[in-house]
């Protein structure tokens, strides 16, 4: 390659940057490939879903409001556009904030980087797009349905598309431009891996916050149809307070677009134009303080000293140390603590929620309690898929140690997974059992609950730890960007319609409406143990297939 300055080193390092992104979704492995395809295929399928209730629940609004003429759906569509940006900056900023300090400072690209003829400040900027680009990937994902159905709906599509687009890119740029300055100024204060720490922390206590705060706005009043109303009549008579910050400048130009007028598209531009422009002059003296703070970091002696850890001790059995050694591991990690905080935060605002159930209707008590198995297993999902299906990814650079032991991967396998199916199986037990006190759940109607909670928390586990052994990311730089490739996106489509499936079988009443939808007869026992098989093989299948691969498998070309 000749020499043309640092323009050239940079054009190639960008194309290898979108090469790799391109490998993970067209990996060179048939068994990956396929794998890539069907987890397209689940997120193509989970987009025309989402886009589908939004149209739903566009037609309801639409015949409702039109019962109320009083209401302005003008003022209601501005609160509902602020809500939906203020939620995603805030969501974007705990989000850029841990995956900034893990490729800014912990990836093991940048000793490899930092010598390449490229000025720093173009690679920090290549790095401060691509942590951006990390942390907004699944706000596009989400959004990308809802400004379709948008624009199918509005006068102008092509207009409605830019607009919204442009919007959220602005708050994108703006949210996770000031995660990554906050990672900086932490980085400053403390070593890298305390800092992510911290971070992973500050995240969860956010969350956690948000989730209190969206809980004393006390939602159950939209069950009351009566306060539904005040509450919508407050919003749609009243105009909406002038807008303020990035999130509702983004709100009032997409009215504007979604009203047919071009200047929301020229405000949505300004937006996103000053968005770029103020994350681009922030690049400039922040680059700098990157490298010297990670020049610090790298050189400390906390960051490259290793605990002597405890004297030599007898090992009783090897199951007993496999299993020991996993909890370690699975406690040990930096960001374990804080997000085993937020999802403990989920779960208890779900307990203190079972005493406004309504206890008094047998029907609404058979209803909510297939709702409430169907939602203990959705949290155990996003449990799993957070812990299990990264337990095998996280070796790293040691899965080439590991298979130099006299260890099974059958066995070593079986440890991940009792480590991480217990508290599932717990968790989901006492929600399921909680659930069913509050609403007073029959013997009969409990004891299924019980049971479909049982064996999709078994189930569930071992699919997603099977899956992630099965398609490993040796290379990811966070466990949360293990999650992230193709396998983890079937994971989690996979998980989610197993718990989305297990309401239906638990509750009478959806059997009940399902069955009048689609004209079939539905067998409660047939669907019961049509539901536990099916859910007994997507766990088994994985996890036998990851046994006998991760002891075929080349891990020096993973």
């Amino acid at each position: 390659m000749t020499s043309g300055g640092t323009g050239r080193p940079l054009g190639v390092f960008l194309r290898n940057a979108v090469r790799a992104v391109g490998r993970s979704f067209l990996p060179d492995d048939r068994r990956e490939r396929i794998a890539s395809a069907i987890a397209v295929a689940s997120a193509i399928g989970f987009a025309l879903l989402l886009g589908w209730g939004a149209s739903v629940l566009l037609a309801v609004t639409r015949t409702g409001l039109a019962q109320l003429p009083e209401l302005q759906p003008g003022f209601l569509l501005v609160h509902l556009l602020r809500a939906l940006y203020g939620g995603a900056a805030f969501l974007l900023l705990l989000g850029s904030l841990t995956s900034s300090v893990s490729l800014l400072f912990l990836s093991d690209e940048l000793p490899a980087l930092l010598p390449l003829p490229i000025s720093h400040r173009r690679l920090f900027a290549g790095l401060l797009l691509r942590s951006i680009g990390a942390a907004s990937g699944p706000t596009w994902f989400l959004a990308a349905p809802l400004v379709a159905v948008a624009a199918v709906h509005s006068p102008s599509p092509g207009l409605t598309v830019a607009t919204l687009s442009l919007s959220l890119l602005s708050v994108v740029l703006v949210a996770g431009g000031a995660g990554s300055l906050a990672a900086l100024v932490l980085v400053r204060a403390v070593p890298p891996r305390r800092a992510r720490l911290l971070a992973a922390t500050l995240s969860a206590v956010g969350l956690a916050g948000a989730l209190v705060g969206i809980r004393g706005a006390r939602p159950e009043r939209l069950f009351d149809p009566v306060r539904a109303l005040e509450i919508l009549r407050q919003l749609g008579t009243v105009p909406p307070s002038p807008a303020r910050g990035p999130a509702g400048w983004a709100a009032a130009a997409s009215c504007e677009a979604l009203a047919g007028s071009t200047s929301g598209l020229a405000a949505a531009a300004a937006l996103a134009a000053g968005a770029a422009l103020l994350v681009a002059l922030a690049a400039i003296p922040l680059a700098p303080l990157h490298l010297a703070t990670w020049r610090r970091s790298a050189e400390s002696p906390a960051s490259s000293a290793t605990s002597s850890g405890p004297g030599r001790r007898l090992v009783r059995t090897l199951d007993r140390e496999l299993l020991a050694a996993e909890a370690r591991s699975f406690l040990r990690e930096a960001s374990t603590p804080a997000q085993l905080g937020s999802l403990a935060a989920v779960f208890v605002l779900d307990l203190l929620n079972l005493r406004l159930l309504p206890a008094h209707d047998a029907a609404a008590r058979d209803l909510i309690g297939g709702v409430q198995t169907a939602l203990a297993l959705f949290l155990v999902s996003a449990l799993s898929l957070r812990f299990a299906y990264p337990a095998v990814s996280g070796d790293g650079r040691a899965a080439l140690l590991l298979r130099s032991f006299p260890l099974s991967a059958r066995r070593h396998l079986a440890a991940r997974y009792a480590v991480r199916a217990l508290p599932a199986v717990a968790a989901t037990l006492f929600l399921v059992a909680a659930s069913g006190a509050a609403l007073g759940l029959d013997d009969g109607p409990l004891a299924a609950s019980l049971g479909i909670g049982l064996v999709g928390a078994l189930s569930i586990p071992a699919l997603h730890l099977g899956l992630g052994a099965l398609f490993p990311r040796y290379g990811a730089p966070s466990a949360v960007s293990a999650a992230l490739g193709p396998g983890g996106l079937f994971a989690m489509a996979a998980s989610t319609v197993l718990s989305l499936l297990a309401a239906p079988v638990v509750s009478q009443e959806l059997r009940t409406l399902l069955a009048v939808l689609s004209g079939l007869r539905l067998d409660t026992a047939a669907l019961v143990a049509a539901w536990c098989g099916l859910s007994l093989l997507a766990g088994a299948f994985p996890f036998l297939l990851a046994a006998r691969s991760l002891g075929r498998r080349d891990v020096s070309l993973a």
